[in-house]
């Protein structure tokens, strides 16, 4: 089982101050969850400025800092359209990334989703489709993707457990009716994160957890970093 780490997302400093922005704050970071055996990571990019960029400098910031952390890391970022809501800003960014993540996240429910995906292919780099909905599934599935991901995350939105499993039970139907068998990552967010990881254990999935996610410990305490929601994600998942 794989276990991502979703190190900071969207989440602003006034959720949470110990949520990493910047270089200095990421690199302590991975290399603190390095050493307890993660290798795999889902980052926002951040600018000196504390905002989301794709921009090339940053990019090759983020992720040449990764790999000088371990090259055996893998690194992904997000391509979410508020970051650069301009498509052909953020289309020109991707075209310039000089040095190339791992892989990116491409929210599949976004307009520009299958034009950003097709442009990550041309770049040589390989996408998470995030599946929010049935929806969201359905488009993915008449995409032409599949053979250019390295995973599909199933990543429901509400916040109260019997919907978000309606929600995953939907995306299921769909891929599984349309033979799409790529690996697995589900996980939830805020408040169902907790029952959504046991549910990803359960069904033998691939999971992710982090300051993304959720800023709350299983039993409700505030996250003071990512290492301690990745060793009690650990513990729970047998890892």
């Amino acid at each position: 089982m794989l276990l991502q780490v979703a190190l900071n997302g969207a989440r602003s400093k006034s959720e949470n101050q110990n949520i990493p922005h910047s270089l200095e704050e990421i690199e302590n970071e991975v290399r603190a969850l390095h050493k307890i055996g993660c290798d795999v990571f889902h980052i926002h990019c951040y600018d000196v400025n504390g905002a989301e960029s794709l921009k090339p400098d940053d990019v090759f910031n983020l992720v040449s800092l990764v790999k000088t952390i371990s090259d055996k890391i893998q690194i992904g970022i997000s391509s979410g359209e508020w970051i650069e809501p301009n498509l052909n800003k953020r289309k020109s960014f991707i075209r310039n990334w000089k040095l190339k993540p791992d892989f990116v996240s491409v929210n599949m429910i976004e307009d520009d989703a299958i034009e950003i995906s097709n442009l990550l292919v041309e770049k040589g780099i390989l996408i998470e489709a995030g599946l929010n909905e049935k929806r969201a599934a359905e488009k993915f599935v008449h995409s032409n993707l599949v053979q250019n991901c390295c995973r599909v995350l199933i990543e429901p939105e509400p916040e109260e457990y019997n919907s978000a499993i309606t929600v995953v039970n939907e995306i299921e139907e769909v891929l599984n009716s349309n033979n799409i068998f790529l690996p697995r990552l589900l996980h939830g967010f805020n408040t169902v994160v907790w029952d959504i990881i046991e549910e990803a254990k359960h069904k033998g999935y691939d999971t992710r957890i982090g300051m993304e996610d959720t800023l709350y410990l299983q039993n409700g305490e505030t996250a003071g970093s990512n290492l301690q929601i990745i060793n009690k994600a650990k513990q729970i998942l047998g890892l």
